[in-house]
């Protein structure tokens, strides 16, 4: 390793530490989180909070079974794959570039030709509200953990240049088999839309970083606010935000 080499890897690794990213100050925002609410969202970016010590057994719990899932899946592929030629990709980074140095990141759990997977263990939305199968966004619940899902897996479908089907596949993480296999078509104006929501938690981030209220805005579902580690601030933040 040269100089030169131990140099770059140095400033990587300042950068991770710094930003969050090898990449400097670029920012990433992830897809995961971006379909709940966006004060959380803009919260955690700007004070750079990370969850690895917020999780509770349940979260743990689910981040086990998907890392069993993805090595089951992989080490067995001969096995499993049948007819396919294709080789498993797992955890595939994608990422989407904004505005102003942001990025959208993420990873699909599972990418098998033109197919890209997103696995789902549940903890508190109960497993029974999940639908058995859907044709369009349109029929899931206005309040169902569902809708992020199938946001996340959308983007995906607009990011990975190769894929044109997706599926979501929901898991209860008490009783994995069987679960729930939900189709998932690439739709443009649901990604637009997830694209709009990106923009205004920019400027949520903006307006706490400038040292200023920022606007109300309301959580995504009526059940988010129940474990957020912001909720003892948020009261605070919300009352003196602009109507």
């Amino acid at each position: 390793m040269s100089m030169g080499e131990v140099e770059e890897f140095a400033k990587r690794l300042e950068n991770y530490l710094r930003y969050g990213n090898p990449r400097g100050p670029k920012r990433s925002m992830p897809i995961t989180q971006l379909s709940f609410c966006p004060l959380k969202l803009a919260l955690s970016l700007r004070f750079d909070v990370r969850y690895f010590g917020t999780k509770n057994d349940g979260q743990i719990l689910g981040t086990v079974l998907h890392a069993g899932l993805m090595d089951t899946i992989v080490n067995s592929w001969d096995y499993l794959k049948g007819n396919l030629q294709e080789k498993p990709l797992v955890e595939v980074p994608v990422q989407y570039e904004l505005e102003d140095g942001w990025v959208l990141s993420g990873r699909a759990d599972l990418v098998v030709g033109k197919h890209v997977f997103e696995f789902k263990f549940l903890h508190e939305y109960p497993y029974e509200g999940i639908p058995e199968g859907i044709e369009g966004p349109d029929e899931i619940p206005d309040d169902s953990v569902v809708i992020a899902y199938v946001e996340q897996l959308n983007a995906y479908l607009h990011m990975l240049p190769n894929v044109e089907v997706g599926h979501l596949w929901v898991f209860n993480r008490n009783s994995l088999v069987p679960w729930k296999k939900i189709p998932v078509k690439k739709d443009e104006e649901m990604f637009k839309e997830l694209l709009q929501r990106a923009r205004d938690v920019i400027n949520l981030v903006e307006d706490l970083e400038n040292g200023e209220v920022p606007e109300r805005p309301e959580p995504r579902f009526g059940w988010e606010c129940k474990n957020c580690i912001f909720r003892p601030i948020c009261s605070a933040i919300t009352e003196r935000a602009p109507r």
